[in-house]
């Protein structure tokens, strides 16, 4: 059986309380795949270059990747360091902020650093995804509906008005969305340097209904066609929506999953 990773955000999730229903278990039951989940609900693209990267890592054979839009963040988490944090804030300056700073990424951890959620995603039962250090969430979800990380004590609320101001004084969308691009286009290139096969849904990272769709689509340009789900081919919003973490209704998870298998066959 060939292994098929799929990375995303959480329209390309699968949700623990409806088993088998998302369009990646279904496509792997109805045609013979072995699926590795790495898909997580709110995660950004910096997170979903670390999927790719676990999923080469982990010795996949195909590849699904959807980008995401750019509204998300990565902000550490604190709550297991705060008496460093506390400490950088005694004697703030630049020196102190430049030679102080605790470093929660680890460049060699990879994925692992990232938050999962085993609860509720079939992507958060990975063994590897132990001791996280960084919280990876849309903005909204974060600064409004941020229940879950306070619930396990991994965001301070000191951390959540930090991130309004951030919203209102320092986040631009189309800077982010550049940082964004770079970060799927460099998934695209190891999966390439690897001659892994892959698809890459692009719609929710490149519209094309922006008044500059034109240069957003020169970004993907260097990408083959074939390895692209283009807007033209392909969106979530045709299907009706559902409860699910994934948003589609269980119901439209076979279509969903026919379409990609097309496009895996038309691949290969």
């Amino acid at each position: 059986m060939k292994k098929l990773a799929i990375c995303g955000d959480s329209w390309f999730t699968s949700d623990l309380s409806y088993p088998g229903k998302s369009f990646g278990e279904v496509l792997a039951n109805n045609y013979g795949y072995n699926l590795l989940s790495l898909a997580r609900g709110g995660c950004s693209n910096f997170a979903i270059n670390l999927q790719v990267k676990k999923a080469i890592e982990l010795n996949s054979d195909i590849v699904i990747v959807g980008a995401t839009t750019p509204d998300r963040i990565e902000i550490p988490i604190i709550s297991s360091n705060l008496s460093l944090w506390e400490n950088l804030k005694k004697s703030f300056d630049w020196q102190s902020r430049f030679n102080s700073q605790p470093n929660c990424y680890d460049i060699e951890r990879g994925l692992s650093n990232i938050k999962y959620f085993a609860e509720y995603d079939l992507s958060g039962k990975h063994d590897f995804l132990k001791e996280p250090t960084i919280i990876s969430e849309s903005l909204n979800n974060l600064a409004f509906w941020h229940r879950e990380y306070e619930k396990q004590k991994i965001i301070t609320e000191e951390q959540i008005e930090s991130l309004k101001l951030y919203m209102l004084n320092l986040y631009d969308v189309e800077i982010k969305r550049q940082y964004d691009i770079w970060a799927i286009n460099d998934a695209c290139r190891q999966l390439t340097e690897k001659n892994i096969p892959f698809l890459l849904f692009i719609h929710h990272l490149f519209p094309n209904h922006l008044v500059y769709a034109d240069a957003i689509a020169a970004e993907h340009k260097w990408i083959p066609k074939l390895n692209k789900i283009e807007n033209e081919d392909f969106t979530f919003s045709h299907y009706p929506q559902g409860p699910a973490r994934f948003h589609y209704s269980t119901e439209s998870s076979k279509k969903i999953a026919d379409y990609f298998q097309s496009r895996i066959e038309k691949l290969l």
